[in-house]
């Protein structure tokens, strides 16, 4: 049986990211070459701002109830969250979760190296101050050098 709801939520993300990545974020490109760290913090609010998207239909249309347990976040203080992937949706619940605290903006992602090789992830993305994610190892040896950069 096909879930109405199901296939709303994948359209409206979908075409919310497509026309907003051409509408909201298409415009300040040329500002990538001219002023990257304007542009970098304009990017932040735009996308944070495009996630409450996913975060307010999982709340509305799914009635998805959010609580938050354990130490809280302390303002100004950097945490880390470890998540272990148990279900193809768990970004959406950690935006539910980040949103709470206004933290959507400040997010930054740890991925595995062996995604260095997925077109989007992969060798256009390995300058860690500019494209906001680690490509982390199994060995602390070669993590050192990128997080320290960071």
């Amino acid at each position: 049986m096909v879930s109405w709801k199901g296939i709303y939520f994948i359209l409206t993300l979908f075409w919310g990211s497509f026309f907003g990545s051409i509408f909201m974020l298409g415009p300040f490109l040329p500002l990538m070459f001219i002023n990257p760290s304007w542009y970098r913090w304009i990017n932040n609010r735009l996308v944070a701002t495009w996630l409450t998207l996913p975060v307010a239909l999982l709340e509305t249309m799914f009635g998805v109830k959010v609580v938050i347990t354990g130490d809280a976040f302390v303002p100004g203080e950097r945490s880390v969250i470890i998540m272990n992937h148990r279900t193809r949706m768990d970004w959406m619940f950690l935006w539910n979760c980040l949103m709470r605290y206004s933290y959507l903006r400040v997010e930054k992602i740890c991925l595995k190296a062996s995604l260095k090789s997925v077109p989007g992830f992969g060798k256009e993305n390995t300058n860690p101050k500019r494209y906001l994610h680690l490509h982390v190892h199994r060995s602390t040896i070669y993590n050192s050098q990128d997080v320290e950069t960071t």
